[in-house]
């Protein structure tokens, strides 16, 4: 672990990320997407991957100082998230990996006052300097609604506005560590395990926050919620112009073939210009029938929105049969 780091140098954008063995390739991928798209920026990556082989560590950090950047791993003992709560539900896909999150603070030198955590199912599509300096407005934390949370009242959530999405965070480290939110959800993860089965970590900081944090533009978290369901192929690219990060969030990702975001085909092109472009374009997934006829009707709807004149066609078919 390197600690000579400090914010003299303003350019510089610190990135958090924690992962484990099974996602190292998605990392990869991640990373290119972040370098290819900050070239004009200084970038130090913090990693948190306490099971992931030394090999990978350094084939990781070697990746990023290719792009002059730096990337530093640190060590969290298993004792940190012994007794975590995880879900248990059907379809339940997180690991203790994404308690790692609430560990940086602890971790990165004192010196350091933001940091941007990224969930490692995302991928960077334009410069993050405007995300990195946005105002806090004294809050200790910068998120992005959950577009699809209903209220949660076991959690103190009344309100749906008031529920954030932890996988893109900005983290105004003093105050983090002033109000001492690694240990009071860390201290929610092992006492309210009936509380946190859901989102485990997200639903911990949630809970802390009880809505006291700053609203960020979705530009910055785009997750499925705030795609327009009837957006066409031919208007990607204007709708993402000004979108700076995707995030691919729920348990069906672009690795897999039944991915329903709309913009899974950016996975492949990043993964073409990774380390690891050999690696398979998809990971194995088990579908229940309900899975399946959802995952149908989605596809269906997106040809439908993609290829209007389809739909005219078969409904001018269907008003010459019905005569």
């Amino acid at each position: 672990m390197l600690n000579n780091i400090s914010e003299s140098d303003s350019k510089e954008i610190h990135i958090a990320i924690s992962f484990d063995q099974g996602y190292v390739t998605f990392v990869y991928v991640l990373l290119t997407s972040v370098f290819l798209n900050n070239t004009t920026n200084t970038l130090v990556v913090h990693a948190l991957a306490p099971d992931v082989l030394r090999a990978e560590h350094q084939g990781l950090i070697d990746f990023a100082a290719r792009h002059n950047s730096r990337l530093i791993f640190y060590e969290l003992s298993p004792e940190a998230t012994q007794n975590f709560a995880l879900p248990n539900h059907e379809g339940a896909y997180l690991s203790l990996a994404s308690y790692y999150r609430l560990f940086f603070a602890q971790l990165v030198p004192q010196s350091l006052q933001k940091l941007l955590y990224i969930d490692v199912d995302t991928l960077v599509v334009g410069d993050l300097r405007e995300l990195y300096q946005a105002d806090l407005q004294g809050h200790v934390i910068g998120a992005v609604k959950e577009g699809e949370m209903p209220p949660r009242p076991e959690l103190g959530i009344s309100n749906m506005d008031d529920y954030f999405n932890a996988g893109v965070l900005l983290i105004d480290l003093p105050k983090w560590r002033e109000q001492d939110i690694t240990k009071r959800a860390s201290y929610l993860a092992v006492h309210y395990p009936e509380k946190v089965r859901e989102y485990a970590d997200q639903d911990a900081l949630n809970m802390v926050f009880c809505g006291d944090w700053q609203r960020l533009s979705s530009r910055f978290n785009l997750m499925k919620a705030y795609i327009p369901h009837d957006l066409p192929k031919r208007e990607f690219v204007r709708f993402l112009a000004d979108k700076i990060l995707i995030h691919y969030n729920g348990p069906l990702k672009p690795w897999h073939r039944a991915g329903d975001n709309r913009f899974r085909y950016l996975y492949p092109i990043y993964l073409q210009k990774s380390p690891r472009a050999g690696a398979g374009r998809y990971v194995k997934k088990k579908l229940t029938k309900a899975g399946v006829s959802k995952l149908l009707f989605s596809r269906a709807l997106e040809l439908y929105f993609d290829y209007p004149e389809v739909g005219n066609v078969w409904r001018r078919l269907k008003a010459i049969l019905q005569k």
